[in-house]
């Protein structure tokens, strides 16, 4: 049976494990998401009221980590939205859905709590299914200018992103991240292989 229900500071530990075992080669040899989740701590930017965890048998196989970021235009004037990300679930249990419902459910109580929209980068072809465009349809553009399919954005109510423009401005923990880092944070778990694999996106 699964429980559906809002991350406590007694899941961090578990949370970390689990995304890192979630994302491990997958797209880049090892990987840093469990890191983003550890240096997210305590940060003002973190939204703690839709950080949702997924529990089975007492256990963390599912998660879902919500951020602010902001859209500023070429005035400097900004709009705030949500980032939500890394969602992370446990390999043998991926496919059952359990992502799909953390979303869900999140973005859902993200509307009612008078958020506008959501922006994010992942595969188009997954995130299609939760009502994501090209970031590009509300003419909000990645950090440096560009655009690409898998710069996306969601409104959390019909016409909420209306006349917003700009680039987007993700979390300063993103940016954040060093490689020295995360190789000295990835010491206290167990020791797995950092694989070169095909379809890495770096």
């Amino acid at each position: 049976m699964f429980i559906f229900r809002s991350e406590t500071p007694n899941d961090y530990a578990a949370v970390e494990f689990m995304t890192r075992e979630a994302f491990w080669n997958k797209y880049q040899p090892g990987c840093e998401e469990h890191y983003l989740l550890h240096i997210l701590r305590g940060d003002d930017a973190v939204v703690t009221e839709l950080c949702d965890v997924c529990e089975m048998d007492g256990e963390i196989v599912g998660h879902i980590c919500y951020t602010r970021s902001t859209v500023v235009s070429d005035t400097g004037a900004s709009f705030p939205v949500l980032t939500f990300g890394p969602v992370s679930v446990r390999p043998d249990m991926q496919g059952k859905g359990l992502g799909s419902q953390l979303i869900r459910a999140t973005m859902a109580r993200a509307s009612e709590m008078g958020f506008a929209g959501v922006v994010i980068t992942g595969s188009p072809a997954y995130y299609h299914r939760f009502g994501f465009r090209p970031a590009s349809d509300f003419s909000i553009l990645y950090e440096d200018g560009s655009s690409f399919p898998e710069l996306m954005a969601a409104e959390l109510g019909e016409g909420h992103l209306h006349g917003v423009s700009g680039r987007i401005r993700f979390a300063p923990a993103f940016a954040q991240i060093k490689e020295e880092d995360v190789l000295a944070f990835d010491v206290q778990f167990p020791k797995k292989e950092r694989l070169r694999l095909a379809g890495q996106l770096r």
